[in-house]
């Protein structure tokens, strides 16, 4: 840490989820300090062409580069740990 942060502990209790959704689609928007993602989801019983946004989660840049790191890493090691090949 440099001396101008200070860490916070954060204690992040598990029984607050608020809700889960399911998306099969979903779009990043960047900005200079801030990333947006939406995640739709689309009813797949035809005549539904629409999809919903079921979720919208802006975040600092920092903090999505963070997220997008974890999520590389953490599929990586499901794929090695299930012997697949990544990409």
């Amino acid at each position: 840490m440099t001396e101008n942060t200070k860490e916070i502990k954060i204690n992040v209790k598990s029984d607050t989820i608020i809700g889960t959704n399911y998306a099969q689609i979903s779009s990043i928007t960047v900005t200079d300090t801030d990333v947006t993602m939406e995640f739709v989801y689309v009813n797949p019983r035809p005549p539904v062409t629409e999809g919903k946004v079921v979720a919208r989660i802006t975040m600092p840049l920092k903090s999505a580069q963070g997220l997008s790191k974890g999520i590389v890493d953490t599929i990586k090691k499901h794929e090695e740990k299930k012997g697949k090949k990544n990409g």
